[in-house]
This record gives C-alpha cells, sequence and structure tokens, in this order.
C-alpha cells in the first residue's frame, strides 16, 4: 500500500523534474545575450555563480541540516557541462541537442546492465519521447558539416547525465545519502574549475573585455539557469527512477523554443509542432509508469536537506 508520505515524495520529485527543464529553457536566452563572449567562458561563469549561489543556500540552512559530503557523483554532472558546451562549439546545434537527448536511452542500458526490467510502457514511451523530440527539431535544422568530435562529445554528456541521475538515485536508498543540494553545489564548482583549466591550457591568450550587460547576464545565467537547474534535478534524481528523471530532459527543446518564441519573437515552424506533442505524449507515458509502491528508495532514507 502506497502511504501518503511516500506519494508526497514522488510529488516533490516530479515538480524538482519539471522545474530542472524549464530552468535550463532559459539558457538560450541568456546565451543570446552574451553573443561575443568564447562558450567555455561563459560555462566557467555560470558554473562559478551557480556554485557561490548554492552555496550561499546551504550556508543559510538551519545548523545540521547540511551535510557537506563529496560524492564522485559530482563529477558527472560537472563533466556534462563541459562536455555539452564543447560538443556545441564543435557541431551542428540541432545534431548535438538530439544527441544529449538520448540521455534516458542511456539511463534504460544501464538499467539493464545492473539487472533491473524496463517495463514496457516506460521503454516505449521513452522511444516515443526521442521520436518526437526529432520531429520536433529537425525542421527547423540548417544544414553543416557534422564534426565526429562533438558528436561524441555529445554521446558524453548523455551519458554523464544519466550516470549523474543513477549515482544519486543508488546513494539516496543508502544508510548514508547524500544532500543533493550539496551535491549540485559541488558540481558546479569542479565544473567551472575544469572549464577554466581547459581555457587557461588550450584557449587564446585575450578574450573580449567583459561589460556590465555582461556580468548581470552571466548571474542571471548561473543562478536561474544553472543553480536553480542544477540543484532541482539532483533533488528528482534522488526521489525518481533514473529513466523518468532524465526523460524530462527531452523537454528542454520545447521550452527554449517557449521562451525564445515569448521574449525574443523567434518561434518555431508549424511543421514542429506535431514533433513537440508526440514528445509530451511520450513523456506522459513515462511518467505514467512511475513505481509507486515497490521504489527503493523509502521517505526515511531520503535527506531533509533536500526538501
Amino acid at each position: 500500500m502506497v502511504t501518503r508520505e511516500h506519494s508526497a515524495y514522488d510529488r516533490l520529485g516530479l515538480v524538482a523534474a519539471l522545474v530542472a527543464p524549464v530552468a535550463w529553457g532559459l539558457t538560450g536566452i541568456f546565451i543570446r545575450l552574451l553573443h561575443g563572449l568564447p562558450p567555455m567562458i561563459i560555462v566557467v561563469g555560470r558554473l562559478l555563480v551557480a556554485s557561490v549561489a548554492l552555496g550561499i543556500v546551504l550556508l543559510f540552512r538551519p545548523p545540521g541540516r547540511t551535510r557537506l559530503r563529496w560524492t564522485w557523483s559530482s563529477l558527472a554532472m560537472a563533466a556534462y557541462y563541459v562536455l555539452a558546451t564543447e560538443a556545441f562549439a564543435r557541431a551542428p546545434v540541432v545534431e548535438v541537442t538530439l544527441l544529449v537527448g538520448m540521455a534516458p536511452v542511456v539511463a534504460l542500458g544501464l538499467d539493464r546492465l545492473r539487472g533491473h526490467k524496463v517495463p514496457v510502457p516506460q521503454l516505449f514511451g521513452v522511444i516515443l519521447a526521442v521520436g518526437g523530440l526529432v520531429a520536433f527539431l529537425l525542421p527547423g535544422a540548417t544544414r553543416a558539416d557534422a564534426k565526429l568530435s562533438g558528436d561524441l562529445l555529445a554521446l558524453g554528456a548523455a551519458t554523464a547525465s544519466a550516470v549523474y541521475a543513477l549515482q544519486l538515485r543508488r546513494m539516496a536508498g543508502s544508510d548514508n545519502p547524500p544532500d543533493p543540494v550539496c551535491v549540485a553545489a559541488i558540481a558546479c564548482l569542479v565544473g567551472a574549475i575544469a572549464g577554466a583549466a581547459l581555457v587557461g591550457i588550450f584557449g587564446p591568450s585575450t578574450y573580449p573585455a567583459f561589460t556590465v550587460r555582461d556580468v548581470e547576464t552571466l548571474v542571471l545565467l548561473g543562478a536561474l539557469s544553472t543553480a536553480v537547474p542544477t540543484a532541482a534535478f539532483s533533488i528528482a534524481s534522488a526521489r525518481l527512477p533514473t529513466v523518468l528523471t532524465t526523460s524530462f530532459g527531452l523537454s528542454t527543446p520545447l521550452f527554449t523554443a517557449l521562451f525564445a518564441g515569448t521574449v525574443l519573437q523567434e518561434w518555431p515552424a508549424p511543421a514542429t509542432l506535431p514533433g513537440a506533442l508526440i514528445t509530451l505524449l511520450g513523456l506522459a507515458l513515462v511518467v505514467r509508469s512511475l513505481p509507486t509502491s515497490s521504489s527503493s528508495v523509502t521517505p526515511a532514507k531520503i535527506p531533509r536537506a533536500a526538501v
């Protein structure tokens, strides 16, 4: 029998899983305002701001609620940001978006390797959602030469995202589960350090000067479109099946298109609408397959600091 408390945790996980793609969907607008800055400089700035913002949240929590604990899963999310940024710099945007969107497929494969049976409705929902994403993105694609390195980096980002969600889900069921917000803060800090190292090693000797508007935009990008979605994705990963958490990421391009149309008046072509509907239908099927009584994570094992 499903208790009311257990259902509440599932609802919180679902809300967090939805908040992440909504917040990530705002990224395109901020990136547009930062035109002229190198992509890796942007990712370092946004991750640095995000780590500071999440650190402030942890600092002002009541004593005893925050447990500072290093976990290797933080490296996975840091790798996701760095790999995805480098992929977009090397391959067509649509192609990279599609490959990064393979995260739920990777999660399905990882679940199978761990001996978990994948429900048929969940499998069908993932296939339908991915197919809808393809149908949504392809009408707006422009011809460009694909680069193998960019494709491989995009697949690496998808794998990193799936591994991050899988690890947090696994650790949430342990006797000493990590604080998802703390994990997110460490992930952003590690990503900022790794990105800065790459800029220092491979970047040019000079960069365009930052304006006050650039700094303001980076702060918004780091707080609203990095700190919030990273923390939300971490919380969802600790409460929901990995495939479900990563599947919500397929809706990020839909929110990106919605925000671009609303703010920048750049609406997607009508031919993309069927793909959007198919993606939403696939996500609905995945959500309906959410286990309600046999979850391996009980509410008692999920840290209260993540609520």
